[in-house]
């Protein structure tokens, strides 16, 4: 007989059997479906990526453009112009290779009004439309007035130099005749002692007999002795007076300079026949921050900055955020009337506008020497520590009577620096591209140097300033050093034309 249970047992098995294999197709078919769908989208993606670039889909973009009354130099009207996204590509490309550049804003009935772009003017005969007119957030833009042209006179000088009042105002620092006057005294003078201090552990305070006192860098690199000597020279070269009269002199306990100290030699482990450098020591020196227009990354310097801080726009600025905090209304805060030109600036400006002008001149001197140990350590330092960019430079001091800004400490400058060019470059070509505003000497002297050839000139003034047995021991800038500086100078050089296109005045 039969066993009915059994039978009935073993159709649900295959019952059973038959619905899993069921599920699994329709598993199967669903992940097939789901990967169809996928390939679909992605293959949809990359035809529309190659073709809507090609035939040009067109996007509004809001521009400014301006009255054509001359009378309404304060009113302004909005435009809606049609372009291409070949034109916004072109665009964005312009903005990569100036970044961090703005235009200004002005005040018309406390309201901040969007800037005239001129250069949009008219994009390939395509139509505009006006509409209507609408303010905008006065905390998020820089404010501005009037003619920045005439606010800045005797300040600006063609949209992109310092002017007269400013320059008028400089510190006298070091010049050639100082540089003359410490390498006599070096030659003739008897050190009697040496000291522990003056930055790394084998630098030594030096002690002359009447008293004087010198920073010694001693290194048992050449290249960071060759580093410090020529940054120097390249210095002079340029007429920059910031840096502290210094000379090179060799370690020779039987010379009249070192016989008398033979016992600190030994004691600081210095070599004989090494080369060291000699820089005169100044006093009433303090630290020097960093200027806020080069604090965060996306920040600049050009002639609007300057005319905000003249007009003292930044404070107002200031005071519209901490009244948007407390609730306060925003028409509270008033912006300045405009002074008329020739207006003596008060101290507390001139004296900012004046640290800014050296400034000019520090981040052209870091970049043409490619020096990692100023302010690009605190600009690399950021990414792990953001409250580096308020702390005081690297290397960089300011006399407390005169103001005057000491750029320290250059041994990685020429060659240490230009082997690390490609961790460093980065950071040195931010602050170059942010800086839109030159002391006329200095751009006037780089452009004579390239002429002349920074090699030939740097090897002129090496031989000239040192003596043959320092010649004997150190050896002049390499010859790639020198191929690498011609190329920054051309980018120096490159960046001052820029800034001429997108900042001078307009004839």
């Amino acid at each position: 007989m039969f066993d009915v249970r059994s039978i009935e047992l073993g159709e649900q098995q295959d019952s059973t059997s038959d619905m899993s294999m069921s599920f699994c197709r329709k598993r199967s078919f669903q992940r097939q479906a789901c990967l169809l769908s996928v390939m679909a989208a992605f293959s949809l993606g990359l035809a529309l990526g190659a073709f809507v670039p090609i035939i040009g889909l067109t996007g509004d973009r809001e521009v400014i453009r301006p009255s054509a009354d001359p009378s309404t130099d304060h009113h302004v009207e909005r435009l809606v112009v049609r372009t291409s996204r070949s034109d916004d590509v072109h665009r964005r490309r312009l903005q990569k290779s100036v970044p961090n550049i703005y235009v200004p804003v002005s005040f018309v009935d406390d309201k901040v009004i969007t800037p005239v772009e001129r250069s949009l003017t008219e994009i390939d005969g395509n139509s505009v439309e006006p509409v209507e007119e609408e303010a905008v957030d006065q905390t998020s833009v820089e404010f501005v007035q009037g003619d920045p042209d005439l606010d800045l006179e005797g300040i600006v000088s063609d949209g992109i130099y310092w002017g007269p009042r400013i320059e008028d105002y400089m510190p006298k620092g070091f010049d050639g005749a100082d540089t003359a006057a410490w390498q006599d005294y070096v030659n003739g003078g008897f050190v009697v002692s040496l000291k522990p201090g003056c930055g790394r552990m084998q630098n030594r305070m030096v002690i002359f007999s009447d008293g004087r006192r010198a920073c010694a860098r001693y290194r048992q690199n050449t290249d960071q002795i060759q580093g410090e000597l020529f940054s120097f020279y390249l210095g002079q070269l340029l007429n920059m007076s910031n840096l502290v009269p210094s000379t090179a002199s060799v370690i020779d306990v039987q010379s009249p300079l070192w016989v008398s100290a033979t016992q600190d030699i030994a004691s600081a482990q210095w070599k004989v026949q090494r080369p060291v450098v000699l820089t005169k020591w100044v006093s009433d020196l303090e630290p020097a921050g960093i200027p806020t227009p080069f604090q965060p990354l996306e920040k600049h310097m050009n002639k609007f900055d300057v005319r905000n801080i003249t007009l003292g726009l930044e404070d107002i600025r200031a005071q519209r955020s901490l009244m948007d905090l407390l609730g306060a209304p925003k028409s509270t805060v008033k912006p300045p009337p405009i002074p008329p030109p020739g207006t003596r600036l008060d101290p507390d400006k001139l004296g900012r506008l004046v640290e800014l002008a050296q400034w000019s001149d520090l981040i052209v001197f870091d970049y043409l020497i490619a020096n990692l140990d100023r302010v690009v350590n605190n600009l690399y330092n950021y990414q792990w520590n953001a409250d580096i960019m308020a702390a005081p430079a690297h290397n960089l001091a300011k006399q407390s009577d005169s103001q005057l800004l000491v750029f320290l400490d250059n041994e990685s400058g020429l060659l240490h620096g230009y082997r690390l060019l490609k961790k460093y470059e980065a950071y040195h070509g931010l602050l170059l591209d942010n800086l839109c505003i030159f002391r006329r000497t200095t751009i006037q002297q780089l452009q004579q140097l390239k002429d002349d050839g920074p090699a030939t000139r740097l090897q002129q003034i090496f031989e000239h300033s040192t003596t043959d047995k320092v010649r004997d021991i150190l050896p002049p800038l390499p010859e790639k050093s020198a191929k690498i500086l011609i190329d920054r100078i051309d980018r120096v050089l490159g960046q001052v034309q820029k800034c001429h296109e997108m900042f001078s005045v307009q004839s």
